[in-house]
């Protein structure tokens, strides 16, 4: 799964050449949360190895390429993503809360909880295909002006996103931007649900 061979470098660094804001792409947080959630399903025992999969949040689709999942799927609201997702993947473009799914697909992916009110993100849970394993991630950071539902702790993370029948829930740390003020690092927690719908 995990996909780092030299082809794999050689388009990221087309993509940071053509998108120069795709580098906040490849921040160490960004890489730190994708990879735990790739050795998830790579080392997992909860479902069999996805042939099929959803990424709500696709961003310029690092994540799908780090899966390396056949039959990927990546959904966006910002068209400038997608059109670089394009030349590997299906795309569809909008509101995650709208998507409607012709085939129920192995997996959906969401990592950008924090991003979307609660009515976005109960319609869309609501919308997932009886039987579909999920992974969501989120956070504890409210600094960020576009977090707008970020959560306190891994409890709260849970209730906040219909994750009470999970298989496995876990947290970890990792360093957000340098606190000027302070002289050290921020530090924030990264949160991970897998489940079953």
């Amino acid at each position: 799964m995990a996909n780092f061979n030299y082809r794999q470098l050689v388009d990221w660094m087309e993509l940071v050449r053509e998108h120069p804001d795709a580098v906040n792409c490849f921040w160490p947080s960004q890489i730190h949360s994708k990879r735990w959630l790739v050795e998830q399903v790579e080392y997992q025992h909860y479902f069999p190895m996805p042939f099929s999969c959803v990424i709500f949040g696709s961003w310029y689709g690092i994540l799908a390429d780090m899966l390396s999942i056949e039959d990927t799927t990546c959904v966006d609201t910002d068209n400038r993503f997608l059109e670089w997702c394009g030349k590997k993947y299906d795309t569809w473009h909008g509101c995650m809360s709208k998507y409607k799914y012709d085939v129920r697909p192995d997996l959906v992916i969401n990592t950008v909880t924090e991003h979307v009110n609660q009515e976005i993100y109960d319609e869309w849970f609501k919308n997932i295909p009886e039987g579909t394993f999920y992974i969501i991630q989120g956070n504890n950071d409210f600094q960020e002006k576009d977090h707008i539902r970020a959560c306190e702790d891994l409890g709260e993370f849970i209730l906040k996103n219909s994750g009470q029948d999970h298989m496995f829930c876990e947290e970890i740390q990792y360093e957000g931007p340098w606190n000027e003020e302070l002289d050290e690092p921020t530090v924030y927690k990264r949160f991970m649900i897998i489940g079953k719908k």
